[in-house]
């Protein structure tokens, strides 16, 4: 992707289903990989896991291509991960079959996931609140709430500032959206996600008026990360 294609991209536009069956999420703009295909979880997945924040059964929700939730069935959590897209739910299967690693996959929509009330210790998500609109944001946060159970906990990273279009998202947005009596937010954080998306051996590039640093991963993406338990 180019910086012009980066100054163009509105996540909250994109169809899903012909960005992973054409590799592009930006028209006329074909990219080698998805961005955040990383070929592993991401690190920030990593680090929570570890650091005890994923217990029982673990729901991920836009599961891309599968890694997060095939990292989280080999560290023995009963995992299922779900995506818009029928394509990128193949994709996630064949990962899956190759590394031996038993995971339930499935298309569904995130302001909705129907069928799945009252299933799940925790929820994971991983870039899909800036794909929705203010009103639509609201809506995945009411769904994300009927499949935890009552004490469960939601691990959310999504882009900060206006990164993934023209929509800013910031922390009044993220608490307006979880301010229902069924939400208590524990954590609200600035951090930084791996990304393939930039040249991995361009050190530096503008993107939208800032900088996007590298390391080993790939390119660092401004994004926040929320805890919230499910009351």
């Amino acid at each position: 992707m180019t910086e012009n294609a980066y100054q163009q991209f509105d996540a909250t536009t994109v169809d899903y289903e012909r960005a992973y069956r054409e590799i592009a999420l930006v028209e006329g703009v074909v990219m080698e990989r998805m961005p955040w295909d990383i070929g592993g979880p991401q690190p920030i997945l990593v680090e929570l896991e570890a650091a005890g924040r994923l217990t029982g059964d673990v729901l991920d929700v836009g599961a891309g291509l599968g890694d997060n939730a095939i990292f989280i069935a080999k560290r023995g959590y009963r995992a299922t991960g779900v995506d818009i897209s029928a394509t990128a739910v193949e994709k996630q299967r064949a990962r899956a079959a190759e590394q031996g690693v038993a995971v339930t996959f499935a298309v569904a929509d995130a302001t909705r996931l129907d069928g799945l009330d009252n299933q799940f210790d925790t929820v994971t998500s991983s870039l899909v609140f800036h794909c929705f609109t203010p009103a639509r944001q609201r809506e995945y946060a009411d769904a994300i709430a009927r499949v935890l159970r009552p004490g469960g906990r939601l691990l959310q990273w999504c882009s900060r500032g206006d990164a993934a279009g023209p929509e800013p998202i910031t922390e009044r947005s993220i608490r307006t959206a979880f301010s229902g009596p069924e939400w208590s937010i524990t954590e609200l954080t600035a951090r930084h996600l791996a990304t393939k998306a930039i040249e991995e051996d361009a050190h530096r590039v503008d993107y939208k008026g800032g900088k996007l640093h590298t390391d080993e991963t790939g390119a660092l993406v401004p994004i926040w990360l929320l805890e919230a338990k499910r009351v």
